[in-house]
C-alpha cells in the first residue's frame, strides 16, 4: 500500500504535542484527533489568503468520489443475486502546491519596504495624524488589503520609518547641492496654536535645466525674535547643509528684525518680498480712502450676513435658478488678506441683481448699497484688480519670477493711468496708487540682482527695462562679471600648461616688457570677448513670453556656456517669500485638532 501524502495544512500548523498543535500564523492552539479538517476550516475562515485553487480542486475531488456508484444487491426469493459494481477510472489525483505566503522560501522584505514607504507619503501628502496606524477601521482595511502586511506602530512610524524617510531624502538634496555654484533663500518666522515659534527656509536653485524650490529646515524658536537670534539660527541651518558661501540674496517681508540679521549680523544681501510690497502699497491706498473704506466695512457686514443665515443663503440660491444664472455664494474678506477684499467686491457686482432681490425678502437684513456705493465699487474695483493679478504671477515656484518683476510693475502703471474713473473715491484711489507704485516700486529696475536677472531672460533682455538708462547699466554690469569668469578661466588654462613648454630661456631684459604686453592682452581679450558674447546674445530672437527662458538656455549651454553660468545664479531667485509663507500655511492641516499634541521634532519631520 502506498504512503499517504502529507497534507498541505502541515505548512502552517506544528504539532505541540500528540494531541495539540498551533497556527504558525496566529499561534491559536487546536486538538488534533488524527484527522485536518478542523485545520482546513481555520484556514479558510481565518486566513484565506493563504489558500489557493488548489484546496478547492482537493476539496472536490473528495465530493466526486463520494458520489461513485456504490455495491447493489437484488433480493429473490429462491437466490441472492450480486451485481458487480461498475467504477469509472479514477482521475489523477493533483499534485498538491504550497499555500500561499508559506513559511518557506517566501521573502516578503521588498513589499512591506514598499508598503511603508506609502504609508509615509500617504501620511505626508494628505495631512493625515500619526495615531492613523491605531485606527480600527485603518486597520481592518489594510488587512483586507493585504493580510500579509503587519501595519508598523505609531511608535516605529515616528521613531524610525519618518526618520529614515528624512535622512533618505537629505542624502539626495545634499548630493545635489554639491554641483550647485549658487541659490537663493527665502525665510519666514511663525507661531502655532501651541504658541510655539517655527522659523522655516526654503532655498531655490537650478539643476539639471529645472528649477527646485525644496525646503530647507524647520526650526523651533525659543528665543525672541531679534534680529541676533534669527541671524544665529539662519547661520547655523545655512552651516549644517554648507551652502552659506553659496547664497546670492535672501528673500524675506520688510520686518526691521530679518531685515537687520540678513544686512547686519549675515553680511548677505536682502531681497525684499515684492508681494510683501505690494500688499503694503495697496492697503496705504485703501486707508487714505475714507469712502472706500466705509464701503467695504457695509459690505463686509451684508457678507457677513449672507454667510451666518441660512435662510438668506438659501434665498439667495433660489433666485439665482429661477433667474438662470450660476449659482455663487458671497465671500468673505479677510483682514490678513488684502485681495480677499477685491474678490468679495468682484463677487457682490457679479450677484448683484440676485442678491439685490433676496434682500427684499430679508426682515432683519443689514443696509442695501445704495447706488452710490455700487458706483464707487465699480470705479474701484478695475484699479485693485491688477493687483492681485500680479500677485498671483509673482508667487509662482516653478519657473522663474525675478525676472519678471520689472516688467510687470512698468504694465501695471500703465494699467492703472490708463483707466478711467467716474467718481470721487476712483479718482484719489487711482492717483495715490500710483504715487506708491512709483515710490515703493520703481527702485526694482536699479537694483542689481532683479536688472540682472531681467536682462539674462531671452522673452525681456532690453526691453523689459522702462528706461534705456538702466538697460545699458545692467548691460555694462554684466559684462564685467562675464569678464571675471573667462579671466578666471583663462588663467586656469594658464595654469594647466605644462612647465616644459615654457621658454626658460628667455631672455632677461625682455622679461619685464613681455609680462606687461601680456597683462595688457588678456585684459583686452576677455573684455572684447566678453562684450562679442554679449551681442550676439542681444541678437538672439525674443522668446515668447509664455515659454520658460530654461528651455533656451538648456538648448543653448553650449552656446553662451558663461552666461549659462550667470542665468543659473540670478533666474534661480524668488522674488516673493511666498514659498516660506506656504510652508506655514500647509501647518492649519498639520496641526489641526487630531494633530496638535504633535512634537516638535516630529512635526519638523513632516514638514521637510
Amino acid at each position: 500500500m502506498a504512503p499517504s501524502k502529507r497534507s498541505i495544512v502541515w505548512e502552517h500548523f506544528k504539532k505541540t504535542s500528540d494531541k495539540c498543535v498551533i497556527c504558525q500564523i496566529c499561534k491559536r492552539e487546536f486538538k488534533y484527533h488524527g484527522n485536518t479538517i478542523n485545520l482546513k476550516e481555520h484556514l479558510k475562515r481565518f486566513h484565506p489568503a493563504h489558500i489557493t485553487p488548489v484546496l478547492n480542486n482537493e476539496e472536490e475531488l473528495d465530493l466526486n468520489l463520494s458520489a461513485r456508484p456504490s455495491t447493489s444487491f437484488s433480493n429473490n426469493s429462491n437466490n441472492i443475486q450480486q451485481t458487480e459494481p461498475s467504477f469509472p477510472s479514477a482521475p489523477k489525483r493533483c499534485r498538491q502546491l504550497k499555500l500561499y505566503g508559506s513559511t518557506e522560501g517566501n521573502n516578503l522584505t521588498d513589499e512591506v519596504k514598499n508598503s511603508d514607504e506609502s504609508l509615509i507619503k500617504m501620511i505626508v501628502t494628505d495631512y493625515q495624524p500619526l495615531s492613523l496606524v491605531e485606527n480600527s477601521g485603518f486597520l481592518e482595511y489594510s488587512k483586507k488589503l493585504q493580510p500579509l502586511y503587519k501595519v508598523p506602530s505609531r511608535k516605529t512610524l515616528t521613531t524610525k520609518l519618518l526618520l529614515n524617510e528624512y535622512n533618505k531624502i537629505v542624502t539626495i538634496l545634499k548630493k545635489m547641492l554639491e554641483n550647485v555654484a549658487s541659490l537663493s533663500i527665502t525665510t519666514d518666522i511663525w507661531t502655532s496654536d501651541n504658541n510655539i515659534a517655527y522659523l522655516t527656509v526654503t532655498y531655490h536653485f537650478i539643476f539639471d535645466d529645472r528649477l527646485y524650490s525644496p525646503v530647507l529646515a524647520t526650526r523651533e524658536m525659543h528665543e525672541s525674535h531679534t534680529g541676533v537670534n534669527i541671524a544665529n539660527l539662519l547661520s547655523d541651518i545655512l552651516n549644517e547643509w554648507g551652502i552659506k558661501d553659496k547664497i546670492v540674496t535672501i528673500v524675506s517681508d520688510n520686518g526691521s528684525n530679518i531685515k537687520n540679521a540678513i544686512n547686519v549680523h549675515l553680511s548677505k544681501h536682502h531681497h525684499p518680498c515684492v508681494a510683501h510690497t505690494l500688499n503694503l502699497s495697496i492697503n496705504e491706498a485703501i486707508m487714505s480712502n475714507k469712502d472706500l473704506l466705509d464701503v467695504l466695512k457695509k459690505c463686509g457686514t451684508l457678507v457677513g450676513h449672507f454667510k451666518h443665515s441660512v435662510f438668506a443663503s438659501e434665498k439667495l440660491k433660489e433666485l439665482q435658478t429661477q433667474m438662470g444664472l450660476p449659482v455663487l455664494k458671497v465671500i468673505q474678506d479677510v483682514s490678513t488678506r488684502w485681495n480677499s477684499s477685491v474678490h468679495m467686491l468682484d463677487r457682490l457686482v457679479q450677484i448683484k441683481t440676485p442678491l439685490s432681490a433676496a434682500m427684499t425678502f430679508l426682515p432683519r437684513a443689514p443696509d442695501l448699497l445704495t447706488a452710490l456705493d455700487w458706483e464707487l465699487i465699480t470705479d474701484c474695483l478695475p484699479i485693485l484688480k491688477p493687483f492681485d493679478v500680479m500677485t498671483v504671477e509673482l508667487s509662482g515656484e516653478i519657473y522663474p519670477t525675478l525676472s519678471s518683476v520689472i516688467p510687470l510693475v512698468r504694465g501695471l502703471q500703465h494699467t492703472l493711468k490708463s483707466i478711467i474713473t467716474n467718481t470721487t473715491a476712483g479718482n484719489a484711489l487711482q492717483k495715490i496708487v500710483i504715487e506708491v507704485i512709483v515710490r515703493r516700486l520703481g527702485i526694482l529696475e536699479r537694483d542689481k540682482i532683479v536688472a540682472k536677472s531681467t536682462f539674462l531672460d531671452l522673452r525681456f533682455k532690453k526691453a523689459g527695462f522702462g528706461l534705456i538708462e538702466n538697460a545699458n547699466n545692467t548691460e555694462k554690469l554684466l559684462m564685467e562679471e562675464l569678464s571675471y569668469i573667462l579671466d578666471n578661466k583663462h588663467q586656469e588654462d594658464t595654469c594647466s600648461v605644462p612647465i616644459n613648454s615654457i621658454n626658460v630661456e628667455s631672455n632677461v631684459l625682455w622679461k619685464q616688457f613681455d609680462t606687461k604686453v601680456s597683462q595688457i592682452r588678456n585684459a583686452l581679450s576677455t573684455g572684447i570677448t566678453a562684450s562679442l558674447i554679449i551681442r550676439q546674445y542681444l541678437e538672439m530672437p525674443y522668446l515668447n513670453r509664455k515659454q520658460s527662458p530654461l528651455e533656451f538656455w538648456k538648448k543653448n549651454k553650449n552656446t553662451f556656456p558663461e552666461l549659462y553660468m550667470l542665468q543659473m545664479k540670478y533666474l534661480s531667485v524668488p522674488v516673493t517669500s511666498v514659498p516660506s509663507e506656504r510652508v506655514f500655511s500647509k501647518t492649519g492641516q498639520i496641526t489641526n485638532d487630531r494633530r496638535n499634541r504633535l512634537h516638535p521634532k516630529t512635526w519638523i519631520l513632516l514638514f521637510f
